[in-house]
């Protein structure tokens, strides 16, 4: 079984040292999310259809937004993993416009080698993680100096000059779609209501809002029922059954099955590794 070995929440975002036994499905994140590889065998991720290594030499790098899956096969010994879930706002108003889908995309490709310095970091931050060591301002400077680390390797500024394909904001039902989608996630959302209450019909809505996102209607559901999850399971008060209950899920189990298929780990060794940062990095 998967095991998240600690994880980190905070303005940033989220930063996960994992240790992967199992294969990931199809999903993604509205952050912006690099993986790095700590020990044991590498890992095949497929990043929007194409395939691709994550090795001690290379890192996986994924636009917000964008499917990808962990093809990892069973019964061979764990991969640990640090995963960065860099939210986009940390980047401001142009972190903003990437968000909404008006602007750029951070990274030019899937891949992008490991500098020696990059490598020295992320061990760094995992050994921190691992330990529960993490002081705000140590966390803070470790974490920002990660990530500079990563744009540097990507061979790319906070921005990049790789303009998204995608015409995200240009459809307005799209958008009043998206809106009610964001206003409260839940797997119970009725998508032909939606779909009906935006002027449009079902397969119209469905080609719409894939060709404006690069998403399916439920995939966008899907990742936003994720992140609302892992944002509740930040509170220790709040039970696990609610937590599904609010989310839609007609039983905790399914709620689990669907966490886990998504993030690779179970709600509680998600909860049971969480560490609260409240250092805001600038």
């Amino acid at each position: 079984m998967a095991e998240a070995l600690g994880i980190a929440v905070g303005a940033f975002g989220r930063v996960a040292l994992l240790s992967a036994t199992e294969p990931v499905l199809d999903h993604a994140h509205s952050q912006v999310h690099a993986l790095i590889k700590i020990s044991g065998p590498d890992l095949s991720f497929r990043v929007d259809g194409k395939i691709d290594q994550l090795t001690d030499r290379q890192m996986i790098l994924v636009n917000p937004w964008v499917v990808h899956s962990n093809e990892r096969e069973t019964g061979i010994e764990p991969t640990i993993l640090l995963a960065l879930y860099i939210d986009m706002l940390w980047f401001g108003e142009q972190g903003n416009n990437i968000l909404t889908g008006f602007h750029k995309l951070p990274f030019h490709q899937a891949t992008a080698a490991i500098s020696s310095a990059l490598h020295y970091q992320a061990r760094n931050l995992a050994d921190q993680m691992a330990d529960f060591h993490t002081e705000d301002d140590h966390f803070d400077s470790l974490l920002r100096e990660l990530f500079f680390s990563v744009l540097q390797c990507s061979k790319t500024d906070a921005i990049s000059d790789v303009t998204s394909q995608r015409t995200f904001a240009s459809d307005p039902r799209v958008r009043r779609a998206i809106r009610v989608f964001r206003e409260e996630p839940s797997k119970e959302i009725d998508l032909n209501r939606v779909a009906k209450d935006v002027g449009l019909s079902r397969s119209q809505f469905y080609s719409r809002f894939r060709l404006c996102t690069g998403l399916s209607p439920r995939t966008y559901i899907d990742t936003l029922c994720c992140e609302r999850a892992a944002s509740l399971l930040s509170d220790p008060g709040l039970p696990i059954a609610e937590i599904s209950e609010l989310l839609g899920f007609s039983a905790q189990g399914h709620f689990t099955r669907f966490f886990k298929s998504k993030t690779g780990v179970s709600p509680n060794s998600f909860r049971m590794g969480h560490i609260e940062v409240g250092k805001v990095l600038r």
